[in-house]
């Protein structure tokens, strides 16, 4: 797991640095770190895994693409023109228990 734990705050940081590199310039940077999310890519997790995170989230329901996709459209658009340097967690409440 410390690979894994590593590369994520690595993520995190590169983001804030990035934001605060190009803000001048007014480009903003952020990072969206989805839950675990229905998909081709979900297919190989053991199904106590999959239980794991729908009874743990606080929205306990799998989580869809869409569900992903609204956030990255809103980062896309006009309307996050002073939102930089954030991690958005899109995990229907996994990371508050």
């Amino acid at each position: 797991m410390a690979h894994y734990v590593t590369s994520k705050g690595a993520l995190v940081a590169l983001t804030k640095a990035m934001a605060r590199e190009l803000g001048g310039r007014e480009i903003t940077v952020n990072a969206v770190a989805p839950g675990l999310t229905v998909g081709p890519s979900a297919e190989n997790i053991p199904a106590t895994r999959h239980e794991l995170y729908r009874t743990n989230r606080v929205i306990a329901r799998e989580q869809r693409p869409d569900d992903v996709t609204g956030i990255v459209a809103f980062l896309l658009g006009s309307e996050s023109s002073y939102l930089t340097g954030q991690l958005i967690v899109v995990d229907g409440g996994f990371v508050l228990h």
